[in-house]
C-alpha cells in the first residue's frame, strides 16, 4: 500500500485541548474507618492529549498544523499500577490564552484537509462548526461521547462532512436507532463516507458500498485515543481516493497500534503502520 500518496497534503487538526495525567497507585485495601479504597502513590505522568495527541499520529505522514480554543481540560486518571486498571478519573477545565496553538484561527482554505476531533469540551461552538463546514476543502470529523457530554455531542450537528469516524455508541444515538443493523444506522446518518468502529469486532466502512473488517489481534494496553488514530491516519487516504476496503484496513491498523501504547506515551508512526499493513 502506497503511504507516500499523502505526504504532500497540508492538514489542519482542530479540536479540544486536553492534558492527560496518569497517577499510578498501588491498592492497599479498604480504609479501616471509612468505605473508601486506600492506595499508595507510586508516580505520575502527564501528556498532551486531545487535539495535540490526535495530530501527532500524522507527523510522519503529512504536513500537519494544530489549532484549539482558549479552554483546556485536564483529565487525571488514577491507575492501579500492577494491572494498569483505571480506578477513577478527575476532570478540570480552565481558560488558557497563552498557547501558540490558540488565538486567531488559520485560513482554513489554505489546507488540503481539515480534521476536527470534537470531544465536546467547548472548542467546537456553532460558529466554529459553521466555519469548518462552509470553508474546509475536505472535512473529516469525529464527535466523541464521554461522561461529560453523553447524548449531546452528536455527529449530526455537522451538516456536512466529507469523512466521518464514530464508534457504534456514538452512531446509534445520532441516528436515534438502538436496535437496527449497523448498516441501517449508517444509512440513516447520511454521510457519503463514514467508518464506524466496533471495538473488538473491528470496523465497518461505507462509501456507497459497505466493507467490514475484523480487528487486529494486538495486545490491548489502553483503548484511549484509538478512535482519534483511526480518524487522523485514515482521513488523508480518503482524500487521496483510496478504496473503502483500504481505508478501513489503514484505520484498523492505526487503532491497533495506538491501543498498544499507554495513554499518549507514543503515537502512530509511518514505520509502524507499514509493518502492520504488510
Amino acid at each position: 500500500m502506497n503511504l507516500e500518496a499523502v505526504k504532500d497534503y497540508k492538514v489542519l487538526v482542530i479540536g479540544d485541548a486536553i492534558y492527560d495525567k496518569y497517577v499510578f497507585v498501588s491498592a492497599l485495601g479498604k480504609s479501616i474507618k471509612e468505605s473508601v479504597l486506600s492506595v499508595s502513590f507510586s508516580r505520575a505522568e502527564e501528556y498532551k492529549g486531545g487535539v495535540w495527541a490526535a495530530a501527532e499520529h500524522l507527523k510522519t505522514l503529512c504536513n500537519v498544523s494544530v489549532w484549539h480554543g482558549d479552554k483546556t481540560t485536564t483529565n487525571t486518571r488514577y491507575i492501579e499500577e500492577v494491572y494498569n486498571r483505571k480506578l477513577f478519573t478527575l476532570h478540570e477545565s480552565r481558560q488558557e490564552s497563552s498557547s501558540p496553538y490558540s488565538g486567531e484561527l488559520p485560513f482554513i482554505k489554505d489546507y488540503d484537509i481539515v480534521i476536527v476531533v470534537d470531544f465536546g469540551h467547548g472548542t467546537m461552538t456553532k460558529e466554529m462548526i459553521d466555519r469548518v463546514t462552509n470553508e474546509a476543502r475536505f472535512l473529516a470529523v469525529n464527535t466523541q461521547t464521554n461522561s461529560q457530554n453523553f447524548g449531546f455531542n452528536l455527529i449530526t450537528k455537522y451538516p456536512r462532512a466529507d469523512y466521518v469516524v464514530v464508534d457504534e455508541l456514538e452512531a446509534r444515538p445520532a441516528a436515534h436507532d438502538k436496535d437496527s443493523l449497523i448498516e441501517d444506522v449508517i444509512l440513516k446518518l447520511g454521510y457519503k463516507r463514514i467508518a464506524v468502529t466496533l471495538g473488538a469486532h473491528g470496523a465497518i466502512g461505507f462509501d456507497g458500498e459497505f466493507h467490514r473488517e475484523k480487528a487486529f489481534n494486538d495486545r490491548v494496553v489502553d483503548t484511549m485515543g484509538a478512535g482519534d488514530a483511526f480518524l487522523c491516519v485514515s482521513a488523508p487516504f480518503v482524500k487521496a481516493r483510496f478504496s473503502i476496503k483500504d481505508i478501513v484496513h489503514i484505520g484498523n491498523a492505526a487503532g491497533a497500534i495506538k491501543m498498544g501504547k499507554l495513554g499518549h506515551r507514543g503515537s502512530v508512526t509511518k514505520a509502524e503502520l507499514e509493518a502492520h499493513l504488510l
